[in-house]
């Protein structure tokens, strides 16, 4: 119908009214295009609240797994430079070195074999950030820190690459759980194992140390309910794990975050 009246409006060389139906036409055009930009927009900031969360909570748990190593990085040494010392000694007469899962109250997984090495095994990285940040919904978030938590999540892939290397080298161990007889050929096998598990159970520890320090620097988003929770998680969790590694545990806590988001929190 506006078409219409223009062509008529030409016909008659009116063209005051061919202007002020070209003013209406491009008013009403840029009208559309800012409400779809404003649709838009608040899709990307509902886009953008709904995976901050989930990132928050990715955030806490690479936290935790990272927290959770370095506590038990002392008793893996130690387990370590036992199992060491007992390769060293002469002859072939070998000893059953006790499971890693006596006199503890844990779930063990349904193996035919027991462990005699316990190292926590965790699910690190965040699939959600990469493809979040794939499809742009991260851009508006500030530089630096969008570069930090990239750099903390390829970090926690590598230690998710180490753990399933250290877990394969563990299955090599098992049978050092069972009386039997070892040549000098089985223990030096033994000990290269050894060896190799100690380099990448050490990187891994140095790798948790930076991503736990990185996501501190970054900061989380916790409500005062989460703190709460948390704290009451990782101190049962602190009691549970003593109970399977003993007094080499160093139990942690999230003060530095919970400290963190507080001094954010202050007016």
């Amino acid at each position: 119908m506006l078409l219409r009246r223009i062509t008529q409006h030409v016909k008659n060389e009116n063209w005051f009214a061919v202007t002020l139906d070209f003013i209406i036409v491009v008013i009403g055009v840029a009208v559309a295009m800012m409400g779809q930009q404003w649709l838009s927009e608040r899709d990307q900031r509902q886009n953008t609240i709904q995976a901050e969360i989930v990132l928050q909570d990715d955030l806490r748990r690479n936290y935790f797994n990272a927290k959770e190593r370095v506590a038990v990085s002392k008793c893996r040494i130690e387990a370590y430079q036992s199992i060491l010392q007992k390769l060293l000694e002469p002859g072939e007469e070998w000893i059953g070195m006790r499971r890693s899962t006596e006199g503890a109250d844990v779930v063990s997984y349904n193996t035919a074999l027991p462990n005699i090495l316990r190292s926590p095994s965790r699910t690190w990285g965040s699939n959600n950030w990469h493809a979040e940040l794939a499809r742009g919904t991260f851009n508006s978030m500030e530089v630096d820190r969008r570069n930090r938590i990239d750099g903390l999540f390829r970090q926690a892939e590598h230690a998710q690459k180490l753990q399933r290397e250290i877990y394969t080298l563990q299955g090599r161990m098992k049978t050092l759980a069972f009386t039997m007889r070892i040549d000098q050929q089985d223990r030096l096998r033994y000990l290269d194992t050894l060896g190799e598990m100690d380099l990448k159970s050490g990187l891994t520890e140095l790798i948790a140390g930076q991503i736990a320090t990185n996501i501190e620097n970054t900061g989380i988003d916790l409500s005062p309910e989460v703190i709460m929770q948390g704290n009451e998680f990782v101190t049962a969790y602190n009691k549970s794990a003593q109970n399977i590694y003993g007094d080499c545990y160093v139990p942690f806590n999230f003060n530095a975050i919970t400290e963190s988001n507080q001094q954010e929190t202050q007016p």
